[in-house]
């Protein structure tokens, strides 16, 4: 029975979800976590323990005061040096490999109790490009992520690009034919293809002639959270303020590194502790850096950054989102208005808008042939993305249905052909 049941996985720089299927069973997306089909892509490891905490209950561990340490966008490791040096937990060096596995199997665990049978077979779902510009390295972040899966307990591991899943999700809705363009803004990466849909080609087991273009680039909504870390909360921590005789602007490598959710941990060292001190000896406008002196000595740069990420996310409904930060001792009061987040995010945008015009030229398509845009990830919600988006395809037709969960679903849907 176990040799007839698959799975798909998409791991996501943000969040993650699991579908299962069989020959016989259409797929299903698991509820990982409470009754949610998706979950934070995030580990907490308590102080002094052995078992780490997933999803929300590890955020919320950490913004509750737990001593230990939290991780998120672990993907991001994936084709960088981290991954073979590692990192120390509770005192003891770890590979990035078992902690992505610890994760994998985690999500294969719940689907494998929910269906009650072992899952050997699994397509994992990768973006386009994991690296941009350097195909040595996509291709060994794709070898990282097979040994993760195999460590986590997979037999037999295939991929499949995300926004083709994206597109395999969608189709079973769809009537006639349609060329579509697939827009798959992840937390990561920016994914997009164009693919042939309907009716007729669906339950073809070889897509590949279909598929007329994918093209990718590493920016995602961890980079909106960056971007707007830099352009409202980091100035009220003294970000270009200045210091000393000479009216240097302060150093600015401690406020980005706060600023991305990959770069948090490694950022509290000592040389960055003593970077700042000294800084704030001639700081013009000491109350403000010395807000940043306290994030670094208390570890605070996740409740920083989530409380960005929150205002993100605010902002795709309201024009402005205001903040107080409690967690600092003065308790600083930011304010982010939707105006200033457009502009924070729009060279980011930019690269994005020029990545789906490259998709266009690469399938030899004109935008106006597209009659269906398909809308994925959490950050095609935002208002200026989603008109921009619109005007970029005013003829097609939207479908931006489960965005969250449409590419593990597609995953699976991809396993029954493939298995």
């Amino acid at each position: 029975m176990t040799q007839n049941i698959f799975c798909g996985i998409d791991f996501g720089t943000s969040n993650s979800s699991i579908a299962v299927a069989s020959r016989t069973q259409k797929p299903q997306l698991i509820a990982v976590e409470g009754e949610h089909i998706t979950i934070p892509s995030a580990i907490f490891y308590q102080k002094n323990s052995s078992e780490p905490s997933f999803g929300r209950l590890a955020m919320q561990k950490y913004m509750d005061g737990e001593e230990g340490r939290l991780m998120r966008s672990l993907k991001r490791v994936l084709g960088t040096d981290l991954m073979e040096t590692g990192t120390i937990l509770n005192g003891k060096s770890v590979k990035f490999e078992n902690i992505l596995a610890q994760f994998i199997n985690y999500l294969k665990n719940k689907a494998e109790k929910q269906i009650g049978a072992e899952i050997k077979k699994v397509v994992m779902g990768r973006p386009v490009h994991f690296r941009d510009n350097d195909s040595k390295g996509d291709a060994k972040a794709q070898n990282q992520l097979q040994e993760v899966a195999q460590k986590a307990g997979f037999e037999e591991i295939s991929f499949q690009f995300e926004p083709i899943a994206a597109a395999y999700a969608h189709e079973e809705h769809i009537e006639g034919e349609k060329l579509a363009c697939v827009i798959d803004i992840g937390g990561g990466t920016s994914d997009f293809s164009i693919i042939r849909l309907g009716e007729k080609v669906k339950n073809k087991t070889n897509r590949q002639e279909d598929i007329l273009a994918n093209t990718g680039v590493r920016i995602g909504g961890n980079d909106f959270d960056k971007d707007l870390s830099m352009q409202t909360f980091m100035p009220k921590l003294g970000y270009k303020t200045t210091y000393g005789t000479k009216n240097l602007f302060v150093p600015s490598s401690q406020y980005f590194d706060m600023a991305e959710w990959s770069k948090i941990n490694f950022a509290y060292n000592y040389q960055n502790l003593k970077i700042i001190k000294n800084t704030l000896v001639e700081a013009h406008e000491p109350q403000k850096y010395a807000r940043l002196l306290e994030v670094y000595e208390n570890k605070l740069g996740h409740r920083l950054l989530a409380e960005a990420e929150n205002s993100k996310i605010n902002l795709t409904k309201q024009q402005t989102d205001e903040k107080v930060l409690s967690f600092i001792s003065d308790k600083p009061r930011i304010i982010s208005r939707q105006e200033d987040f457009n502009q924070a995010i729009s060279e980011d945008f930019a690269k994005i808008e020029k990545t789906v015009v490259d998709c266009l030229k690469q399938a030899n398509v004109q935008k106006q042939d597209i009659n269906l845009l398909i809308l994925t990830g959490g950050s095609t919600e935002i208002p200026v993305i989603k008109t921009q988006l619109r005007c970029l395809f005013p003829q097609a037709e939207i479908s931006e249905e489960n965005k969250l969960a449409s590419v593990g679903y597609g995953l699976a849907c991809d396993a029954v052909k493939k298995f």
